[in-house]
């Protein structure tokens, strides 16, 4: 691809300062290594090449050197089509059986010397693991151990305690998304109640199923973006956002024309955007409230994310839109993920 194609962002995203300082090279992960493969280029070289700077003005991270929005697009139509995350909570892989699955298929790969599907495999067990709340009969760190080294007869010896121990997968990770009432009813009493809630995003790991079980009207937002998932988001041939409209109780709008809404909940996807100033700005023409979340900033901002929001940008967020921010949702805390409420300032 023409280096020419890349896209430059000199100045910060949310401030629009030009003065910024390094904030760390992004992990590798599945989005890495199809957005080498994509390239053809080397993954390391990859991740060097898009460093994350945070802005010493708003305190927002974002990349100086992102992708074009053709590449992007076909990473979330083709390379990776399927949001894991977003499926994981609505199909049966946090499950004795699902275990047993993975680690099958691990070993597989292992056997078989297929590099992709091993990384794909350890990315689930780890996971799987990373979702216990209550172990028994094992030590976590053994298990990570033991997949790091590649050694399928310690796991296959863990298998039984570990799977023993898979019960209600812990909240606001991989299997369980986004769908709490606790963060249900912390939203109603911030807000001072709605009956009307509207969410873009991932279709599938989300408040809306509750909110009709709540007696709220529930509206999922269409909106088109090259750096997420679309159409092309499907499993056994459904679409995801089919299986969430389904039984006809969640209604669909386009985001261009709909109506202004008490709440709007963002999941995991502001990151997802290279204009995130621009989008928060037609956000609040659209919404009195937003419930917006984010990864916490533990570890350097991922390859597929734009940008990353810490405590200081959310305060310049609600200050230059006229909202008041609320961040004290502690039970998301331990999921390593962020909740922030902006509401009409009163």
């Amino acid at each position: 691809m023409n280096e020419a194609e890349f896209v430059s962002i000199d100045r910060c995203p949310l401030c629009a300062s030009r003065i910024a300082t390094e904030h760390g090279i992004p992990g590798a992960n599945l989005y890495s290594e199809k957005l080498a493969e994509l390239l053809h280029l080397d993954e390391r070289q990859l991740l060097l090449d898009h460093a994350n700077w945070q802005c010493n003005d708003c305190g927002l991270i974002y990349k100086r050197r992102w992708f074009p929005s053709s590449l992007i697009r076909e990473l979330f139509r083709s390379a990776v089509a399927m949001h894991p995350k977003g499926w994981d909570t609505v199909l049966d892989r946090f499950s004795a059986a699902g275990f047993e699955r993975a680690v099958r298929f691990w070993a597989t790969a292992l056997d078989q010397q297929q590099d992709a599907e091993v990384r794909r495999g350890e990315r689930e067990l780890l996971s799987i693991l990373d979702s216990i709340t209550t172990p028994v009969g094992f030590e976590p760190a053994a298990v990570a151990m033991a997949v790091e080294r590649s050694d399928v007869a310690t796991l296959q010896a863990l298998a039984p305690a570990i799977t023993a121990s898979i019960a209600e997968p812990a909240m606001f990770k991989r299997f369980t998304g986004f769908r709490s009432r606790a963060l249900w009813e912390y939203l109603q009493m911030r807000t001072g109640g709605f009956s009307a809630y509207a969410e873009m995003g991932c279709p599938l790991w989300g408040l809306l199923t509750l909110a009709v079980e709540s007696g709220c009207r529930a509206t999922y937002l269409q909106r088109d973006e090259p750096n997420y998932w679309g159409p092309a988001c499907m499993s056994g041939g459904v679409r995801c956002l089919d299986r969430l409209l389904a039984d006809r109780t969640i209604a669909s709008a386009p985001w261009s024309g709909s109506d202004v809404q008490p709440v709007i909940g963002l999941f995991q996807y502001l990151d997802h955007l290279r204009a995130p100033g621009r989008f928060l700005q037609q956000l609040f023409s659209k919404a009195d409230s937003a419930a917006i979340i984010v990864d916490g900033i533990d570890a350097p901002v991922a390859i597929q994310h734009v940008t990353g929001w810490t405590d200081a940008s959310f305060a310049f967020a609600a200050r230059a839109f006229g909202r008041r921010l609320h961040d004290d949702f502690d039970a998301i805390r331990p999921s390593g993920n962020r909740l922030y409420l902006l509401i009409p300032e009163r």
